[in-house]
């Protein structure tokens, strides 16, 4: 996946910012080396981790004579790095002037410095792998500078503490006339300042830091002095050229305040779930967001005040304030947090609709369910203008409503369902329709449909399995139940019933199915913990007698008697417990006051099998006469067809 270009510029962006905010350091040394170990103190990093600019580019000379210093500015190195939404770096960069920690040696090092009372020494010492300054070599720079009257021990002694100190090692005959000499010229925007020195003459004396502060604060130059700098010069002077000693601060604009969306204004990016086998699931694309009430949405980051910058005078530079912003505000959120903070008022789908935060309780699919919108997963109502594909599923906590088809697809609503053009279903896992509420459909044909409430179609059922707490209810000229199975607690209605071919058509009323359901599974609960406590039961008998024998188990039998133990009590709380949930859940099957009818308006055909509670009617001959089955006195009997009441046909808002 390529990076475009709006994310190459935020990077980019990114980057200047963060070379804006770097630490950097401007040094001077007689070596590259010595400069950068000068650096890396004051830096308080490695030397490896450095990068530099080169500032003015140093000669060696030849024992100290035509010798210039190196002058840099130095920064922690920082490596960049660009990767795309996968993950995957896209590059690398590093700045080419970074040194590795093991190209650098560094040698012992002097200077010398002429004072108005005499001639100061100053040496340090090299690294493992350097080479120490020589008696040689500090006697002929004294020479070279006219010191007549050396301290030979004194310039021994230095050279063997090599301890970064100025020590007096000779006297010479000073003449103030040839003192060096600075100037310093200011740049045209006042925000740099540099000395140009003359080289001190035969008996005239260096300039120290203090001296050169002095200079600077005569010729108002007060603001931005680089301390590292006059240091630098005061141990290894750069003469007749200009030198970097004062350095303005410019002024920083506050940074506008910004809005962190904390969910993907993109609808156009797709982020694919992957499964647990490392495989990608291709129906589950994320495009809708769902949030619950109560989520933080937006974020605002308050403008920044500006920092002021001051010229080397110490004039001031006026810096603008960052400027603020608001967020938008759409529908079902509210702010709070002083207004940074934008949070869901209801759950649902958050979209930025126009510039402003919106969470719609109503998720609307304008097309069909396919591999254009993968699975859906609404919190509120969703809504499909188009029809639902084969192998996609679509879940809401509100209602599911269809305008088209559904194919062999999943749909679970907290609330209804409402399928206008019909429900296909099919075999394994797909076709499966479970509804807190009522499912709604033209027909449906070969599903697994579980409503809280009722099932009403217009058409027909054919070949499903269909499960109703309420009512199974067909309205309509071809409002026919054909095979499969169906339980409602209260009542099956519908034009026909059956198929004059004879197909076995199961309809049961009169109980809770999902109460059945329940019972059953404790049951079966109840079948296991019964098996597990006589495995238990056998097994502690059979330790005993052991223990009875042999009068003491070993080490690992006593811990399996005594795990064996606590479980055996561990069971029969959670026995008991089954057992008092079988019988309050048989007492309410008994007590229920299901009068529990199967009617049929036009004919019902042979092979239909009826069930009222547990009494059951098998239809041998046919019914060519409307006709409602009702239970009487124990047994299933015939009675006046009673028609669905019109307002159960009539979905509740």
């Amino acid at each position: 996946m390529m990076i475009n270009q709006d994310q190459f510029q935020e990077t980019l962006r990114e980057m200047s910012e963060k070379d804006r905010e770097r630490k950097s350091v401007e040094v001077t040394g007689k070596t590259l080396e010595e400069a950068l170990s000068q650096a890396a103190i004051e830096l308080g990093v490695p030397v490896k981790r450095l990068e530099y600019e080169t500032l003015a580019k140093g000669r060696h000379g030849f024992l100290g004579v035509g010798h210039k210093n190196f002058s840099l500015k130095v920064y922690e190195a920082e490596r960049r790095i660009i990767k795309n939404e996968e993950g995957e770096v896209l590059f690398e960069e590093m700045s080419d002037n970074v040194l590795l920690e093991e190209d650098v040696i560094i040698n012992g090092d002097f200077s010398v410095r002429l004072s108005n009372d005499g001639a100061y020494l100053k040496v340090t010492a090299p690294d493992t792998r350097g080479i120490a300054v020589s008696a040689d070599q500090v006697l002929f720079e004294l020479a070279r500078r006219q010191v007549n009257d050396i301290f030979e021990e004194k310039v021994n002694t230095t050279i063997e503490n090599a301890d970064g100190v100025y020590v007096k090692v000779g006297d010479f005959i000073y003449n103030p006339v040839n003192d060096a000499r600075p100037t310093v010229e200011v740049s045209a925007d006042d925000m740099q300042a540099s000395i140009n020195v003359s080289e001190p003459g035969p008996g005239g004396a260096d300039l120290t830091s203090s001296d050169i502060t002095s200079f600077l604060r005569n010729n108002n130059v007060v603001y931005g002095i680089l301390e590292s700098a006059l240091i630098n010069f005061e141990d290894s002077p750069v003469y007749n050229e200009p030198y970097v000693i004062a350095r303005g601060e410019a002024a920083v604009n506050g940074r506008n305040a910004s809005i962190s969306y904390l969910f993907e204004v993109d609808p156009s990016q797709v982020k694919l779930k992957q499964k647990i086998d490392g495989t990608v699931d291709f129906k589950e694309l994320n495009l809708i967001q769902n949030v619950v009430k109560g989520q933080p949405l937006a974020r605002k980051i308050p403008p920044e005040v500006g920092k002021d910058g001051r010229t080397v005078y110490g004039k001031y530079i006026s810096a603008k304030d960052g400027t603020d912003t608001q967020i938008g505000l759409g529908k079902n959120v509210s702010i709070t947090d002083n207004g940074r903070t934008v949070i869901a008022s209801e759950s649902g789908q958050v979209l930025l609709l126009k510039g402003k935060v919106t969470v719609e309780t109503v998720l609307v699919i304008p097309g069909d369910v396919n591999a254009s919108t993968g699975n859906v997963n609404g919190l509120g109502t969703v809504v499909i203008k188009g029809n639902v594909e084969d192998g996609y599923e679509v879940s809401a906590q509100g209602n599911i409503e269809v305008n088209g088809f559904v194919g062999k697809s999943n749909l679970n609503a907290g609330g209804d369902i409402v399928v206008k053009r019909g429900i296909n279903g099919g075999e394994g896992e797909y076709g499966r329709i479970s509804s807190g509420l009522s499912v709604w459909s033209s027909f449906i044909n070969n599903a697994n449909v579980n409503a809280g409430e009722n099932v009403i179609v217009s058409d027909g059922i054919v070949n499903a399995h269909v499960d109703a707490s309420s009512k199974i209810l067909c309205k309509g000229k071809r409002a026919r139940i054909v095979g499969g199975e169906l339980k409602a607690a209260e009542e099956i209605n519908a034009a026909s019933l059956g198929s004059k071919g004879g197909a076995e058509t199961i309809l049961r009323v009169g109980y809770d199915p999902k109460a059945k359901e329940e019972m059953d599974e404790l049951l079966q609960q109840q079948e296991s913990l019964d098996k597990e406590q006589n495995e238990i039961d056998r097994n502690l008998q059979g330790l005993m007698k052991q223990k009875r024998a042999r009068k003491k188990l070993s080490a690992e039998k006593e811990k399996l008697f005594q795990e064996l133990r606590a479980r055996h009590n561990d069971l029969i709380d959670d026995i008991e417990k089954i057992k008092d949930a079988v019988e309050q859940k048989s007492e309410y099957l008994s007590v229920l006051q299901l009068r529990g009818k199967i009617s049929a308006s036009t004919n019902v055909n042979t092979g239909v099998k009826i069930y009222i509670k547990d009494d059951e009617y098998e239809v041998t001959n046919p019914y060519d006469y409307p006709v409602t089955f009702v239970l009487q006195d124990g047994f299933i009997t015939t009675a006046k067809y009673e028609d669905i009441e019109e307002e159960e046909l009539q979905r509740r808002d």
